[in-house]
């Protein structure tokens, strides 16, 4: 999970505003931009770096926000951002990572190219961005390099989470540069190997150092201004006080700096408020079941990203194509749950129906019912409960693995005492 790349993914896409500040200034001052933010983010996508907007692009887009802002449970529109599994193999043993730990739930491999290009075939027209990771090193696939240009080449953003603690070159670095990849992240949590090892198990922190200097060289080289570089920092107790460090080692080498709070297995860590979660749980109805396709190496689709087990997957894309998974029973059942809590046993046998995520709409719903304004809800969830929903489901495992002995979990399971 790329919690850092999501701040930055939201930065870039503030970048280019297509409603005119003017206009927006002229909402705030009639005292009704809250009202309006709704409607013109429905018509108006987020213009991610490197993306083309073409016609069938913002009109997909309206349809999608239209059919999610009703509840609709099938589907006409295609999903707006793709996470589509480069492999599922990694080299580093992170300890909040369902790889890491030793999980395996299915064959351990890469997107065969065949898969990949009938996805892009099918969704790649309708795609604002594609991300290239989920539970594996994107850079461990020989043919990374080929699958980001032919998604650039069609005018979709894409991005790549990297550990980067990986063999690389300068021949690697210029072919990623062409590639016309847009944004890469990279998951560096410390400013010294002694701090970074304790999390990035297995890694090697010079080696990130310098494989992102050879990104800035490559950039430099071929006089291109993408990808954008971030150094993507995850912070835990045992490394906060590298955070200062860190970015200033991040401007030495002329990168982007992020730095969020990490998730926990239990109670989350206090920081004191220095640093946040990427992202809050908000009253919405889940962007995976109505907006973003994920879609393993193996071709199977999961409900969502935090996902991993294949028993919990929703449908296979080789047997009549996305689309048809996207509308089956599973997809269906699932988008039910956010409009009916007592609905089907099938519906409630999903995971789905039980995620923060999903109870967060249901207490929304009910605090509106009574009266109440959407300013005074508040969730009673945070992200770090998001990630424990789905990470400790491999207790609940008949076998499920167990981190390596050489793995402190006390590190990263920093609990206030």
């Amino acid at each position: 999970m790329s919690s850092s790349l999501q701040v930055l993914n939201r930065k870039a896409a503030r970048i280019p505003q297509r409603a005119s500040a003017a206009a927006i200034r002229a909402l705030r001052r009639a005292g009704v931009y809250e009202q309006a933010e709704g409607f013109i983010n429905t018509v108006r996508p987020p213009m991610w770096p490197g993306m083309r907007l073409t016609p069938k692009r913002l009109l997909n887009y309206q349809l999608v926000q239209y059919q999610r802002s009703r509840g609709h449970t099938k589907l006409f529109g295609r999903p707006l951002v793709l996470t589509l599994e480069a492999t599922n193999v990694c080299n580093l043993k992170c300890p909040a990572c369902f790889t890491g730990v030793g999980e395996v739930t299915r064959v351990r491999g890469i997107m065969p190219m065949e898969r990949y290009r009938s996805l892009i075939d099918e969704l790649g027209d309708y795609a604002l961005l594609l991300e290239f990771y989920n539970w594996g090193e994107p850079l461990l696939n020989k043919n990374i390099y080929e699958m980001v240009g032919l998604a650039s080449g069609r005018g979709i953003s894409t991005i790549i989470s990297t550990n980067f603690s990986v063999t690389f070159d300068q021949e690697r670095a210029e072919k990623l540069v062409n590639s016309g990849l847009a944004i890469l992240g990279a998951g560096i949590d410390g400013a010294s190997q002694e701090t970074y090892e304790q999390y990035r198990v297995g890694g090697d922190f010079e080696k990130t150092l310098k494989n992102m200097r050879l990104m800035v060289a490559a950039k430099k080289a071929l006089g291109s201004e993408s990808p954008i570089v971030c150094w993507s920092f995850h912070a835990f107790e045992h490394n906060k006080h590298e955070i200062d460090k860190a970015k200033s080692m991040a401007d030495d080498i002329g990168v982007e700096f992020s730095a969020t709070k990490g998730w926990v297995e239990g109670d989350e860590w206090d920081d004191e408020g220095k640093v946040e979660f990427p992202v809050m749980v908000s009253p919405e109805r889940c962007r995976y079941l109505w907006t973003q396709a994920v879609v393993n190496n193996d071709g199977l689709a999961s409900p969502c990203a935090n996902s991993f087990f294949e028993e919990e997957d929703f449908g296979a894309v080789d047997e009549g194509g996305f689309m048809e998974v996207w509308n089956n029973r599973y997809y269906q059942e699932a988008r039910k749950t956010f409009s009916q809590r007592n609905g089907s046993e099938f519906g409630k046998s999903l995971i789905c129906n039980d995620c923060p995520y999903t109870k967060t709409w249901e207490n929304f719903e009910s605090h509106i019912a009574q009266g109440l304004s959407k300013k005074s809800f508040e969730s009673g969830y945070t992200t770090n409960d998001w990630f424990n929903y789905f990470f400790q489901r491999r207790h609940d495992r008949d076998n499920p693995a167990q981190p390596d002995n050489a793995i402190d979990l006390s590190s990263v399971d920093s609990r206030p005492s």
